[in-house]
């Protein structure tokens, strides 16, 4: 009985204080609606990137780059927008994702072989299109050089008869083609077939569903991982809480012995972290979320309340006081939650990172979500990362009883 009364003692402090139960809930909640709306809340094909173009040149490659985003399938995807002088005041007032700058010039110096300079203006403000823009003109500065370097003869040809008076001679057409044909004879090894190759794939109907789902699907599982850890971090500080307000003291005075007290918070860590993640799930599937099937998506859920309640309590009870144990945990919660995915997928962090990554409970957690929710897995292929929430959570469950049941006996807490 006392260790229901403890428990039912702890449930009524959140009941009583809606604010403080709102905020954390709210958390992974806000952080994920934010994500969603960074990255354009929804599928790949809402994301629009408008670029600045400024040809001083009147190149012929400002004019295939305005007909490759006037095409179909560029369409509503790349804003291609020429402008002149005023286009530096344009991207000064955020008008656009990047500026472009082709310079007077810029086909004499290929042509001929001078090294010349593409500028790209990119806006501060955003962070992932801008770099798209940099990486797509680096692709083409870095074709545009291997053509240089091949053709450079060829080339040369055809600048003396751009610079020429009329039309050129038979003759020099003659060269140049020859010349042409050498060049791509010799080239015929990477060229024919070409090393890197292109393949038009059409979605079905399953890989269509997969790719439309919708973008809280990618954020708010490793969100709620690390979520769950701060509700837990708010179950097990009410231990130093009650051992500095000297309301521990008291109750061990009353019919209620260490154990019961452990037990008592330790199934108060495990409900609050279990509902708590139970409540951001329904939340998720309310906003469209498709988590998996229900049985592994409970068990998981308990899992990670598990994993997350032994390794709170296990911290808070090597800590002496709410603001060393506030301090710890939270460096703990953010470290394993920026290591362990739920911020940055796991696939996009350099090989070197993954094995520490492997070690946070987040991790484990994560990838088992994601596993469930974007891949279409089932409760076979988690069933590993079950085992390894469960029995670590339950090893740290019981080092942080030991350890507290050691100090409230010797007096320390």
């Amino acid at each position: 009985m006392a260790v229901l009364a403890i428990l039912r003692r702890d449930l009524n402090r959140y009941r009583r204080n809606p604010v403080r139960t709102a905020l954390l809930f709210s958390m992974p909640l806000v952080m994920a609606g934010i994500f969603a709306i960074v990255f354009g809340g929804g599928g790949v094909d809402q994301v629009s990137i408008r670029i600045l173009l400024w040809d001083e040149d009147d190149s012929l490659l400002s004019t295939l780059a305005e007909g490759a985003a006037g095409s179909s399938k560029a369409d509503g995807q790349l804003d291609l927008v020429p402008v002149g002088t005023e286009g530096p005041a344009m991207m000064d007032r955020g008008e656009a994702s990047a500026l472009v700058h082709i310079p007077a010039g810029f086909t004499d110096d290929f042509l001929s072989g001078t090294p010349t300079v593409i500028d790209i203006v990119k806006n501060p403000s955003q962070r992932f299109l801008p770099q798209v823009v940099e990486e797509g003109a680096g692709v083409g500065a870095a074709v545009l050089s291997a053509a240089s370097r091949s053709f450079r003869d060829e080339l040369t040809q055809v600048k003396s008869m751009v610079d020429g008076q009329g039309f050129p001679t038979d003759l020099a057409v003659a060269t140049l083609g020859s010349g042409m044909n050498n060049r791509f004879q010799t080239l015929e090894s990477v060229l024919f077939p070409p090393v890197i190759g292109f393949e038009t794939v059409t979605l079905t109907d399953e890989s269509a569903e997969e790719d439309s789902r919708g973008i809280l699907a990618y954020f708010l599982p490793g969100l709620a991982v690390m979520g769950v850890f701060f509700l837990a971090q708010s179950a097990t500080r009410d231990i130093l809480r009650d051992r500095e307000s000297g309301l521990l003291r008291h109750l061990l005075t009353a019919p209620v012995s260490p154990a019961d007290y452990l037990a008592g918070k330790c199934l108060s860590a495990l409900m609050v972290s279990s509902l708590g993640l139970s409540l951001l799930i329904l939340i998720g599937v309310a906003s469209g979320v498709s988590w998996g099937p229900p049985v592994a998506v409970s068990l998981l859920a308990l899992a990670t309340a598990v994993a997350a309640s032994g390794t709170l309590l296990l911290i808070m009870s090597l800590v002496g006081s709410e603001r060393q144990g506030d301090a710890l945990t939270t460096i703990v919660i953010i470290g394993w939650s920026m290591l362990g995915g739920a911020f940055v997928p796991i696939s996009q962090m350099p090989d070197f990172l993954k094995p520490i990554s492997a070690s946070t409970m987040v991790y484990w957690a994560t990838d088992a979500f994601n596993t469930l929710a974007l891949h279409d897995g089932g409760l076979g292929d988690i069933i590993f990362n079950i085992s390894v929430l469960f029995g670590v959570g339950l090893a740290f469950l019981a080092g942080g009883a030991f350890i507290l049941g050691l100090r409230i006996r010797r007096g320390a807490v």
